[in-house]
């Protein structure tokens, strides 16, 4: 445990017979089930299991091209759009196989949210204003409602006090701070 109380988890994803710590976890919200993945006729994955908790950090760390950021796209199951892409095994999200024929992906990508190493902040719009042009815009909330939970996940990711800040103005971790929140 670290000093937040997480539980930590080290995984190579490549190299299954090297994998650091235990693979399963009690009470898992994610758990993955021998997940192999293919582009055409390469494999991209070969039989990953892994459980992963609530709150838990898991560190993947392996070779450029060993399948770590393949795997990460399978929780969100971005590899849809992929059409050569083929995935088999589970991967559960709380029980439920989140490959089944009626689980709905856009309810699951907004479950199960990606930070990218590249990511696109609106430069000319506030830290605020970038974490709640797309619910506004898009009439999921009022503009008061989405300015509260704005705030609500800054203070979650350690920001507050960035909010009426241009991304220029934030170092590169807090700019994916903004990005996570």
């Amino acid at each position: 445990m670290n000093q937040q109380g997480k539980t930590e988890t080290l995984v190579s994803a490549a190299l299954p017979d090297e994998t650091v710590g235990n693979v399963y976890a009690d009470n898992p919200r994610i758990t993955a089930r021998d997940v192999n993945v293919f582009y055409g006729d390469k494999q991209a994955i070969d039989r990953v299991t892994l459980d992963i908790a609530e709150k838990q950090v898991i560190s993947f760390i392996g070779p450029s091209g060993c399948g770590k950021s393949t795997f990460l796209r399978c929780l969100n199951r971005m590899n849809d759009t992929i059409d050569i892409c083929r995935i088999e095994g589970e991967i559960a999200l709380d029980g439920k196989n989140i490959y089944a024929p009626d689980v709905d992906v856009v309810p699951l990508r907004a479950r199960v949210g990606m930070v990218f190493q590249q990511f696109n902040l609106f430069p000319h719009l506030t830290v605020l204003e970038n974490c709640t042009l797309a619910p506004v815009s898009n009439g999921k909330m009022d503009s008061g409602t989405a300015h509260d939970k704005a705030m609500e996940y800054l203070k979650r990711v350690q920001i507050p006090e960035q909010a009426n800040k241009l991304p220029g103005q934030l170092s590169g971790g807090q700019q994916q701070r903004v990005a996570l929140a």
